[in-house]
C-alpha cells in the first residue's frame, strides 16, 4: 500500500470515527421527532438539485389553522452530508418538543455541504443562506404555517447567519435569537431593527468585548427591539443556557409580527427604554384620557362611595 493510499486511509477512518461520535451525541428521540423531506432546489449553482431537510410537524394539525415556524441554523462542525448530524443540541428543547401541555410548532433544520461548512454570509448568490430561504419559503408554501410567526435562532456559525437572514430579509422574521457570536459592521447601518426583535445571547468572556459593546450602542439606539443576555456559563456554546436557563424556544414562539409586545424571559443584562415610553404611551395616556372625560362623573360617584363606606363601618 503506498502512502498516499494509506494517508487517505487513515483520514477516511478519522472522519468515520468523528462522524460516529457526533451521531452517538444526537438524541434518537430528536431524530425520530424530525421527519426528513426532500425539495428541488432551482438556484443556479444547485440547479435542480434535491435538497434534503429536516422537520418537526406539530402533533395534531387542526383544519383551518396556522403554526409558528423556527428555523434553527447549526454550527461549523455539524456540516456534512448526514442531516441528523444537523439536529445536535435540540435535545434540549425536548420539553417544548413533547410536553402534554406544549405548543404546537414547526421547527425547520437544513444543513450546510462539508466543502462549505458556514452559513455563508460572504456570498450572496447560491450560499448556504440562499438553499435555507427557499426552503423556508417550500414549507411556507406546502404547510400551514403562520408566516407573521417565523422566528430564527443559531448558534455560532449559525448564529452569525441569523444575523445575515434579517439583514436580507428584515420582512421575514418576527424575532430571532443568535448565539455564541459577534455583531455584524452592517447592522449599524441597519434600519429594519424595529421590524424583527432580537435577543442576542452569549457566554461572558467568549466573544469579542468590541463586538458586545457594539452591540449595547445598537440596544441604545434601536430601544426596545433588541436585547442582550451574557450568560455565566463557560464555553462557546452559548445556545445551551439560552435553551435551558432562559427557555429563548418560548420567547420565540410567543412573537408574532405586527403585536407591541413581547418582552424576552429571564434577566436580561441591558434592559432598554423604549419598553417604558411604549408603555407611557399605551397604558398611561389612555387612562388620563378616560379619567379626563369622566372627571364629572367621578366628583359625583366619589362621595357616595365615601359616605357609604363611613356608614357600613359605623356599623361595628
Amino acid at each position: 500500500m503506498n502512502k498516499r493510499l494509506l494517508a487517505i486511509s487513515v483520514a477516511l477512518l478519522l472522519l468515520a470515527i468523528m462522524s460516529s461520535a457526533i451521531n452517538a451525541q444526537v438524541s434518537q428521540e430528536v431524530v425520530d421527532l424530525f421527519e426528513e423531506r426532500t425539495f428541488q432546489y432551482t438556484g443556479g449553482k444547485y440547479q435542480d438539485a434535491d435538497i434534503n431537510y429536516r422537520l418537526l410537524v406539530p402533533e395534531t394539525i387542526r383544519p383551518g389553522r396556522k403554526y409558528p415556524l423556527v428555523v434553527h441554523l447549526h454550527g461549523i462542525g455539524e456540516a456534512g452530508s448526514d442531516n441528523r448530524v444537523s439536529l445536535l443540541f435540540l435535545d434540549l428543547i425536548l420539553p417544548v418538543m413533547t410536553s402534554p401541555k406544549r405548543q404546537d410548532f414547526f421547527m425547520l433544520v437544513t444543513q450546510c455541504p462539508a466543502d462549505t461548512p458556514w452559513w455563508d454570509f460572504r456570498s450572496t448568490k447560491d450560499g448556504s443562506l440562499d438553499v435555507l430561504v427557499a426552503a423556508i419559503e417550500h414549507v411556507t408554501a406546502t404547510n400551514p404555517v403562520d408566516t407573521r410567526r417565523i422566528t430564527a435562532t443559531g448558534l455560532s456559525s449559525g448564529g452569525w447567519g441569523v444575523w445575515e437572514l434579517i439583514l436580507r430579509y428584515p420582512d421575514m422574521f418576527a424575532g430571532v435569537v443568535p448565539t455564541s457570536c459577534g455583531v455584524p459592521q452592517q447592522l449599524q447601518r441597519m434600519t429594519a431593527l424595529n421590524k424583527t426583535r432580537i435577543w442576542h445571547i452569549n457566554n461572558k468572556g467568549d466573544i469579542d468585548p468590541t463586538s458586545i459593546l457594539m452591540a449595547k450602542q445598537i440596544i441604545n439606539r434601536t430601544g426596545g427591539s433588541m436585547a442582550l443576555t451574557e450568560t455565566d456559563a463557560p464555553g462557546h456554546n452559548a445556545w445551551i443556557p439560552a435553551m435551558v436557563d432562559y427557555n429563548a424556544i418560548q420567547w420565540m414562539l410567543a412573537q408574532k409580527r405586527g403585536s407591541w409586545f413581547s418582552p424576552p424571559p429571564g434577566v436580561i443584562v441591558h434592559n432598554n427604554p423604549r419598553p417604558l415610553l411604549l408603555a407611557f404611551v399605551f397604558y398611561i395616556v389612555p387612562i388620563a384620557i378616560i379619567v379626563y372625560l369622566l372627571w364629572g362623573r367621578l366628583c359625583e360617584w366619589i362621595p357616595i362611595v365615601f359616605q357609604s363606606i363611613k356608614g357600613w363601618c359605623s356599623r361595628f
